[in-house]
């Protein structure tokens, strides 16, 4: 009794008398504990929300004031609650009275904890994505939300289970028998949890975007969405094709949209009656026919081939643009120049002929 604060209220006259086997200067001075609990706490806010947003209003980052007002009521709270549990010590009061408002106030603080910790998830995300995914937004957008509910469940179960091993709970059977549990459902998700593993990979190496045109085993298409568990595959025929992302990240993909440009070959066959001076003559019209397109550079034009029925001039040109509607337009106007041009200069194409030779034989001597 002789150590408890008493504030000067056991010299008082009239607080000497006693209810319940306490004295009653005990219970004003329990209730001055409290009133001191909320003026710390008031006081620690006051610092927080006039001094120290000060200097962080002078930093040139907002990472600090995000802090700041992340922390501002929780440790008003904690700093509250943290007195509140020193005074159920202080005090002589009954040992069921602290049996009973101990754990409570375990349980508030270490749920404002983990809510803190949860804020501190996102805040960390924000940092993330401002920092280091800026530029890509789509990446953002289908990364972040997964990174969040992974860290934000893992704060959570670490916080129960310290919490739950402060207040004196048996911690280590029930890990015991979550671990027997979890490896069942572990060997019962492996494909689930392949395909999740396997859309980190997606998302960490980025070989296709939505929107690009990929081609991946025997699929070739737009993606539509890149999903946590698979990856959605419109085809160039309209189907819907949906791949498992384990499958994807093991799989080689050809991204048709990353290309630079589009590589196009072609073979001008001529009529084995052509003489070699008209042969020039197409190579050289061919060769200003690539050169002067706007859409196509760096053309290859060359007589190649004695081929079975043809002389055959080797073409390959680069078109300028990845749109493939552009490009079957340029082509088109190409192939009627070609055959503008041949047709004036007299230049005859080449169709598979064949000539066959019969010989009578002769017939021998009676």
């Amino acid at each position: 009794m002789t150590n408890q604060p008493t504030f000067g209220l056991d010299n008082i006259s009239a607080l000497q008398g006693s209810l319940a086997g306490h004295p009653l200067w005990q219970y004003v001075a329990s209730f001055v504990w409290v009133l001191l609990a909320f003026v710390l706490a008031y006081v620690v806010d006051w610092v927080m929300s006039r001094v120290l947003r000060r200097l962080t209003a002078k930093t040139k980052t907002d990472l600090d004031d995000k802090l700041l007002e992340i922390l501002h009521k929780p440790v008003k709270l904690v700093v509250a609650l943290l007195v509140l549990s020193m005074g159920i010590h202080v005090f002589a009061w009954p040992e069921w009275v602290e049996k009973i408002i101990a754990p409570v106030f375990v349980l508030i603080v270490a749920g404002t904890i983990i809510y803190v910790a949860v804020r501190m998830v996102d805040l960390l995300l924000a940092f993330v994505e401002e920092r280091f995914l800026s530029g890509d937004a789509q990446l953002a957008k289908m990364m972040l939300p997964v990174l969040g509910k992974t860290f934000k469940v893992f704060v959570g179960i670490i916080g129960v289970l310290t919490t739950a091993q402060y207040l004196g709970l048996p911690i280590t059977s029930v890990l015991a028998g979550l671990g027997v549990g979890g490896i069942a459902v572990a060997l019962a998700a492996q494909n689930t949890l392949a395909n999740v593993f396997g859309s980190i990979t997606i998302l960490t190496d980025r070989p296709s975007r939505v929107g690009d045109r990929i081609q991946i085993g025997e699929y070739d298409g737009m993606v539509e969405q890149i999903g946590l568990r698979s990856t959605r595959l419109r085809t160039l025929e309209g189907h819907l094709v949906v791949i498992p992302n384990k499958v994807v990240a093991d799989s080689s993909i050809s991204n048709i949209s990353m290309r630079p440009n589009i590589r196009q070959l072609m073979t001008i066959s001529l009529v084995y009656d052509t003489p070699p001076e008209k042969i020039r003559e197409a190579v050289t019209i061919l060769r200003e026919i690539f050169q002067k397109h706007p859409n196509t550079h760096d053309a290859l034009v060359y007589w190649k081939d004695y081929a079975a029925s043809s002389l055959d001039i080797f073409i390959v040109y680069w078109c300028k643009t990845t749109d493939f509607k552009v490009f079957l337009a340029s082509l088109e106007e190409i192939n009627l120049e070609i055959k503008k041009r041949f047709d004036a200069a007299g230049l005859d194409f080449a169709f598979p002929t064949q000539t066959i030779h019969l010989q009578q034989p002769v017939a021998k001597n009676a």
